[in-house]
């Protein structure tokens, strides 16, 4: 008698395990099912914040934009600043101001910094006005069409004050990362 209850234990205990492994396959495969019909779980980015003030720039490479282009301009694209090309009624204006950028910017250039105390290399200085340069047909555009009745002279002076005020504004953002 004591063989024959002891059988039944034995049997009973491995019908429970067998019911239990039962139990954890059903759950094992309600879980792979799920994954398998779910979809891809996207990564939803919600905010990035960005702290320009804490960024270290050792190489300055690329075209260098300093701001030229006003905030009621109506180019959409920053591509949009080269795409124009300068009209021949332009180009008395143009070649004005090419030796403006050439023979007064320059000089005025170096008395800001030396006024502000900021320090400006060279390869800098001439990254600056390579910029501008490329920019200047663009202004011109822009003026003629915004002001068709304002003579060369005073497009001359506007666009010529424009660039010193874009470059000091540019030049007092250097100022503050020393």
């Amino acid at each position: 008698m004591n063989n024959y209850y002891s059988w039944q234990s034995y049997i009973q205990q491995m019908m429970k395990q067998l019911e239990q492994q039962q139990q954890i396959i059903q759950q094992l495969q309600k879980q792979v099912e799920s994954l398998t019909s779910n979809e891809k779980p996207q990564t939803v980015i919600e905010k990035i914040e960005y702290h320009f003030d804490q960024l270290k720039i050792e190489t300055l490479e690329g075209t260098l934009q300093i701001g030229l282009t006003p905030n009621g301009s109506d180019l959409s694209d920053i591509g949009d600043l080269y795409s124009k090309q300068a009209n021949q009624h332009q180009q008395p204006l143009l070649h004005s101001l090419q030796q403006y950028m050439t023979s007064e910017v320059p000089d005025w250039m170096d008395q800001y910094v030396r006024d502000h105390d900021i320090r400006l290399e060279d390869q800098h200085k001439q990254q600056i006005l390579a910029d501008v340069r490329k920019q200047l047909p663009d202004r011109v555009h822009m003026y003629k069409e915004q002001h068709p009745d304002m003579d060369e002279t005073a497009l001359l002076h506007q666009i010529q004050t424009e660039i010193r005020n874009s470059m000091a504004a540019y030049f007092d953002t250097l100022e503050g990362e020393d």
